[in-house]
């Protein structure tokens, strides 16, 4: 087993974090990998380097199934017989929600926003296929309020129902990218210490929680989370981060307050808002396809990207510099 990565100040903390109940959903580490071609197509561009979530299970279960270990430990912890979460009609995280709870023998109810679609594809095809509960409501806006509703409704009905909340973040799920964040040092631990950046997808903010949580867990103080929004602006999105990261630093014992100007959110590449591709998302998932076989979703993988092309560019990073773009998976959406 490699070297785990410690807090000179925080053992307590690490075995703190290791106690968490978690339930296992893959098998395997995903790939660590240099993109050369990527970089030699950049002039004095930093070595840059991808973490393949999009390798994971449950069908490119990506980030989603990350923070679902944590998710589903405490739901059966707790006794669930139903779990209810939210998404648009296309969301991987209701997908991959739906897919874990067949195998673990729970009731799965879906509230979706959007009208129900004629044609079944992607992610809302696999939904159908699983046989799932789904309740539709016109807004994102909407969503909450009729999970709420119908968890009442059901536990009237003598269920115990476990509501996740939209992508899995809380101070739950985003302990995924903490154990993510430890993962990558196993593989890597010489690589991670002298990594500038992680730049990855952020929404709702939960990977980005958790690495944020990580790096000051695990004392790698130097890094930088850089989360790239698909759709909301960076205020929300060091809001959403600053609000789960505080709990889970408490819970670990950690005693530092992080403050929303410490956390790096960039909406520059949200161009008309979510799922709607930019000239600059585009480009990026041409150009990580041709060069590295990579591909990347229109929603959240492509923007993130961009942002990374547009930081090599730029000249935000040095050539002598090493940064890692984390994919989030997501590719079942490709096939809308």
């Amino acid at each position: 087993m490699p070297a785990q990565p410690q807090r000179s100040d925080a053992s307590a903390a690490v075995r703190t974090f290791h106690s968490l109940r978690r339930h296992s959903l893959q098998s395997m580490v995903s790939p660590l990998e240099e993109c050369a071609r990527l970089r030699q197509a950049l002039p004095d561009a930093p070595r840059i380097f991808i973490k393949r979530d999009d390798y994971l299970g449950f069908l490119l279960g990506g980030n989603k199934l990350r923070k679902l270990e944590y998710i589903f430990a405490d739901a059966l912890q707790q006794g669930a017989t139903t779990v209810m979460t939210i998404g648009p009609i296309q969301s991987n995280h209701a997908r991959v929600t739906a897919m874990v709870a067949r195998r673990l023998g729970l009731k799965c109810c879906l509230v979706l926003s959007g009208a129900p679609p004629v044609d079944k594809r992607a992610n809302f095809l696999i939904v159908k296929m699983l046989g799932v509960e789904i309740r539709f409501v016109p807004r994102r806006e909407d969503r909450e309020a009729a999970m709420a509703a119908w968890a009442d409704e059901l536990e009237g009905r003598g269920e115990r129902v476990y509501c996740i909340p939209l992508g899995g973040t809380n101070d739950i799920g985003s302990f995924g990218f903490v154990a993510a964040l430890e993962e990558l040092y196993t593989q890597d631990p010489l690589l991670v210490q002298r990594l500038s950046a992680i730049i990855i997808a952020s929404s709702a903010g939960g990977s980005q929680v958790g690495l944020e949580v990580g790096k000051r867990l695990f004392n790698l103080r130097g890094l930088r989370v850089i989360g790239v929004s698909p759709d909301e602006p960076a205020d929300v999105i060091r809001a959403n981060v600053v609000r789960w990261v505080n709990p889970m630093l408490e819970r670990l014992g950690i005693q530092e307050n992080v403050s929303a100007e410490e956390v790096v959110a960039d909406d520059s590449q949200v161009g008309k808002g979510y799922r709607i591709p930019t000239a600059a998302s585009e480009e990026a998932a041409r150009v990580f396809v041709e060069l590295e076989g990579i591909l990347l979703d229109h929603a959240y993988t492509s923007k993130a990207a961009a942002a990374l092309l547009s930081y090599c560019r730029s000249g935000r990073f040095s050539s002598n510099e090493n940064v890692l773009f984390w994919h989030t998976g997501g590719l079942v959406a490709l096939f809308e």
